[in-house]
């Protein structure tokens, strides 16, 4: 397995094509806006050298039986699945934003799903499949999925795009294998990732066969360009700031990633063309990945709650009966996220040979949860610190000599602490809640959107026994069935 440095070397010698305010980098690694997103993956890489976390995070791999991290296991039991969840709280928890570690969660229903066609096609999907997680497994590769298409017209079916590449397709096919065309946006961390799995972010129809795709692609593969996005908080970065970042050590990137006419050898295809598995597929892939968000949130929310005390303290409320209230609401919020994850991954069923799947009701229920309680979170922790969250001088102030003395005197709270730290707490509440890689647009937009969850919720919900047992009980308690 990896440490974070041997990860932070890998990523250096890859050689990602990437352009970040226009210009293009050369030294990733050392760019202000990356720096910190490596840092924060290399941390997770060092969770599984340090004894007290090896129960946690080092498993046996049920395919080669050698010891992996358990960001690289597919679950083969219920434990592995509520496991899962936890460490993902530990580790966002540590890092106050995203460990960038869910490829895992695709490897159920990959193994599931190619198995499926390969039995009824003859294809060797499933074989791929097994060599692509041993090799993820044995190198200890971050992997990132990648999903969003740009979509264009969503009224329109992805075939019938004006512009045929609003989803990324496959033109061209040979005897060693397909070329890719389009484009990936939202990507959250595919430059800190060694691996690009290719995955259809909706569900598409006959017609749509070129769309119908689902392969792993070297992260540098030639033809890929990495176009960074506007975050906030990037220039603070660029400007060499600490205190005005809130969070001094770790940090996300996202950008857009261009799929120009990119070649992939058929050992790393898993699906392409087989429209009809994809439906079930994608429910699965939803239903691995969402409880994860309980662990993902609850993490974040976890630091979120002891900033926001910490800012109580500071204002000298932190023993006020309406302040502990509040406080009581925050990590009622969090707990019910991380609780409702862990549910999801209690209630799990075996795909049999391949792993252990979340109950589908559950995590689609704990994503359209969460998807709506960070907001609560966010507006009680803007409720204790008042209103210099969104008044607070900035750290070129506070160490102007010219007027550093009327801010260090104005803007502290009790006598005791000084003013630089409650301005320390004002930057870390702000980056957590809707700063770069926010807990905000994460929950609401990450993994799926709320509303789609909604809409998984209710058609999943409608195929479980309990409701059709619910309708006759109702039925006979009003009378209407004798």
């Amino acid at each position: 397995m990896k440490t974070g440095k041997e990860y932070i070397d890998s990523i250096k010698a890859m050689n990602f094509e990437l352009y970040i305010d226009g210009g293009k980098i050369t030294d990733i690694y050392n760019h202000p806006q990356i720096r910190p997103a490596v840092d924060a993956v290399a941390e997770t890489y060092d969770f599984a050298f340090r004894p007290e976390l090896q129960n946690q995070f080092l498993t046996k791999s049920h395919l080669t039986g050698e010891t992996i991290s358990r960001f690289q296991h597919v679950p083969q039991s219920t434990d592995d699945l509520i496991r899962k969840v936890g460490i993902t709280r530990f580790a966002n928890r540590q890092l106050g934003c995203c460990s960038f570690r869910c490829a895992q969660n695709i490897f159920a229903p990959l193994l599931h799903t190619t198995g499926k066609i390969d039995k009824d096609k003859g294809t060797r999907y499933h074989e791929n499949a097994v060599n692509w997680i041993k090799r993820m497994q044995k190198e200890d590769l971050l992997g990132c999925p990648a999903i969003t298409d740009p979509k264009g017209d969503r009224r329109i079916q992805a075939c019938k795009q004006p512009d045929r590449d609003m989803y990324l397709r496959v033109v061209d096919k040979n005897k060693d294998g397909i070329v890719l065309r389009g484009a990936k946006l939202c990507q959250t961390g595919a430059i800190l990732s060694h691996e690009k799995l290719v995955l259809p972010c909706t569900t598409h129809r006959a017609g749509d066969e070129d769309y119908t795709v689902v392969c792993a692609v070297p992260g540098n593969a030639p033809g890929i360009i990495h176009i960074s996005v506007r975050q906030p908080q990037d220039d603070r970065r660029k400007e060499g700031a600490e205190i005005d970042l809130g969070n001094i050590k770790y940090g996300v990137h996202e950008c857009i990633v261009i799929f120009n006419d990119v070649f992939v050898p058929w050992e790393r295809v898993f699906m392409c063309g087989e429209v009809e598995y994809l439906d079930e597929f994608n429910n699965m892939f939803g239903a691995c990945h969402r409880p994860t968000t309980g662990g993902c949130k609850s993490g974040w929310a976890d630091v979120l709650i002891a900033a926001t005390e910490l800012m109580a303290a500071n204002n000298g409320l932190r023993n006020a009966s309406h302040v502990k209230d509040k406080l009581a609401d925050m990590i009622a919020v969090s707990e019910t996220m991380f609780s409702c994850g862990i549910a999801a991954a209690a209630r799990g069923i075996e795909l049999p040979g391949s792993g252990y799947l979340p109950d589908p009701v559950l995590a689609n229920n704990a994503k359209y949860y969460i998807s709506k309680a960070v907001y609560e979170l966010i507006r009680l922790a803007e409720d204790i610190t008042g209103g210099i969250l969104s008044c607070c001088p900035g750290e070129k102030e506070l160490k102007n000599p010219e007027i550093a003395r009327y801010l260090e005197r104005f803007v502290k709270g009790v006598d005791d602490a000084p003013a630089e730290h409650r301005i320390r707490i004002v930057r870390l509440i702000e980056n957590i809640s809707w700063g770069l890689g926010s807990i905000l647009h994460s929950a609401t937009h990450g993994g799926g959107s709320g509303q789609a969850c909604k809409m998984l919720l209710y058609e999943f919900s409608q195929m479980m026994p309990y409701r059709k047992e619910a309708l006759q009980s109702a039925s006979k308690l009003c009378g209407i069935v004798k």
